[in-house]
C-alpha cells in the first residue's frame, strides 16, 4: 500500500485484537499517520440470538470462530463502527494483500468524480458448502423487501437455467466503497436479515458472496467499478496491467 500512500497519505486505521506497543511502533515508523484500534468486545461474540451449541469450532479445516467475527465484522457490522463515523470512503486491503508497483490516478478521487459507491479488482466463486442456505436467506430478504425482480447487476451473477445465484462474489481483499451507502437502511436491513439466520457461525458466510449480493442489490446501475489498471497481488491472484490478468 506504501505505493499509493507516498503519493497520497490517506490515513490508515487499523483494528487488531491486541497488538503489543512494540509492533504499533515499528508500523509507524514506516508510515507515520496510523491510529490503532482495538476491537470492542462485542464485535469479537457472536450475537445472543446464535445457538452456541450449533457452532461448529472449525468449518473447511480453516475457519475458526474468529474468523466467522471477521467475516461478520466486515460483511455490515463494520461500517457502523464508530470510529469510522468520521470518514466518507474506505479502502479494504489484507495483510498479504500487495500494490507491486505505482498507482497512477487517486483511487477515491476517481470513486467520487465517478459517482461509483464501491470499487473492487477481481470475481471469484464460493466453494458450495461455504454457501448453505446463503441464497435461500437472499431471496427471502428480497421477497421482504419488495424486490420482485433481480437488479441488472445481480442478473449477471444467476445461472440461467436455474435463475439461482452462480456463487459468485467480490474479491474483497481489495475493495474500496462510499460509506453512506454501506450504511444505508437498504444495505444495512439486507445485512441484518442475513445476520439474524446465524449462517457466518453455522456454515462460515463469507463477506465476499455477501458483499456481491449486497451491492448488487441496492446499487444503481453504473455505479460499481472494477479496477484493472493496479499492480496487485494476493496469494495466487496478480494483476499486470501491462500484461493482462493471471
Amino acid at each position: 500500500a506504501l505505493h499509493l500512500l507516498a503519493r497520497w497519505p490517506y490515513p490508515v486505521v487499523i483494528f487488531h485484537e491486541g497488538l503489543s506497543a512494540e509492533d504499533m511502533e515499528r508500523l509507524r515508523q514506516i508510515y507515520p499517520q496510523l491510529s490503532f484500534h482495538r476491537l470492542d468486545k462485542s464485535f469479537l461474540f457472536p450475537p445472543n440470538h446464535v445457538n452456541l451449541s450449533h457452532v461448529p469450532k472449525i468449518i473447511g479445516g480453516h475457519a475458526s470462530v474468529g474468523y466467522r467475527h471477521m467475516c461478520r465484522f466486515f460483511s455490515g457490522s463494520m461500517f457502523n463502527y464508530p470510529l469510522l463515523a468520521q470518514y466518507e470512503w474506505w479502502m479494504r486491503m489484507d495483510s498479504d494483500s500487495f500494490l507491486l508497483g505505482d498507482v497512477q490516478v487517486d483511487p477515491f478521487a476517481r470513486m467520487r468524480d465517478n459517482g461509483y459507491v464501491y470499487g473492487y479488482m477481481a470475481l471469484g466463486r464460493e466453494d458450495d458448502y461455504l454457501t448453505t442456505g446463503l441464497w435461500a436467506a437472499a431471496h427471502a430478504y428480497m421477497k421482504k423487501a419488495g424486490i420482485d425482480q433481480p437488479t441488472p447487476l445481480l442478473s449477471k451473477f444467476l445461472d440461467d437455467e436455474t435463475g439461482d445465484w452462480d456463487r459468485s462474489y467480490f474479491y474483497t481483499n481489495f475493495e474500496i466503497g462510499h460509506l453512506p451507502f454501506f450504511r444505508s437502511e437498504a444495505y444495512q436491513s439486507f445485512f441484518r436479515h442475513l445476520d439474524k439466520e446465524g449462517g457466518f457461525y453455522y456454515y462460515r458466510w463469507g463477506d465476499a458472496p455477501i458483499r456481491l449480493l449486497g451491492v448488487a442489490l441496492h446499487s444503481e446501475p453504473g455505479s460499481v467499478f472494477r479496477f484493472g489498471d493496479i499492480p496487485y497481488s494476493h496469494k495466487v491472484y496478480v494483476l499486470l496491467p501491462d500484461e493482462g490478468e493471471e
